[in-house]
């Protein structure tokens, strides 16, 4: 297996055209996750340098974007052993010139401008293939063995997916520690386990409140489905 290939086992890495990271980022918290690695490049040729480096699993760049032609940079990623299974969205202006260069490059997706935040995100999502997230607040205990006197602290989710939560608290803690919680879901159901903090976020417009990417470690099966069924319906 190659390091390429070895790489995108562990974590999913995505690759933004630096003008297109603010419409993907606006519509969702879906890049702040502790799984996913975000890049940006300012030219084509900057991508495929990244791209080769860092083997990433999706790239989302213009049509026109600066550097070397898309078509020679998709060229290169179609005929790279490596670099076949790297799924790719195109943003263009929809015209046949357009069109028709798109049909050359073969990129798994295409949207065109004024680009639809929402549906770029759901692009991006599908590709990814990651958990969906429903934005979701509510009042959560936190204990920590070691801090807070071993007594569970308050703090509130911002948003929710079966594989982990997005928290926010005026307690600074530490990526890598372990966490227990508890908290309810808006139907009742009990939500209580384990997880680890994957990401640490100090918000600049509160200079002592902290966001916590959380992964699950250990929670009930029941309790998952539970969760993805609650997202689903903010979905539909």
């Amino acid at each position: 297996m190659t390091p390429i290939e070895t790489a995108r086992m562990t974590m999913k890495k995505v690759l933004i055209a630096n003008d297109l990271k603010d419409l993907i980022q606006g519509e969702s918290s879906l890049l702040d996750r502790g799984e996913i690695k975000v890049f940006t490049a300012a030219t084509n040729d900057e991508a495929l340098m990244i791209c080769t480096k860092e083997g990433v699993d999706l790239i989302v760049t213009a049509l026109d974007a600066p550097g070397m032609r898309i078509e020679d940079l998709f060229a290169i990623i179609r005929e790279t052993r490596e670099l076949r299974a790297v799924s790719t969205i195109v943003v263009c202006e929809d015209t046949l010139a357009n069109r028709d260069r798109c049909k050359k490059c073969r990129p798994n997706a295409i949207v065109t401008l004024p680009v639809d935040p929402l549906l770029l995100f759901l692009k991006v999502h599908q590709f990814l293939n990651v958990a969906p997230r429903k934005r979701y607040r509510a009042a959560l205990a936190v204990a920590i063995e070691g801090k807070f006197k071993n007594d569970p602290l308050r703090f509130w989710t911002e948003n929710i997916s079966v594989s982990g939560m997005l928290i926010r608290a005026d307690e600074p803690l530490a990526k890598g520690e372990g966490i227990f919680f508890s908290f309810f879901l808006s139907d009742g159901t009990h939500v209580s386990g384990y997880g680890e903090i994957t990401r640490v976020v100090l918000q600049p417009a509160a200079p002592h409140a902290f966001q916590y990417g959380i992964k699950f470690t250990n929670i009930d099966s029941s309790v998952r489905s539970a969760i993805e069924s609650m997202v689903k319906k903010s979905k539909g």
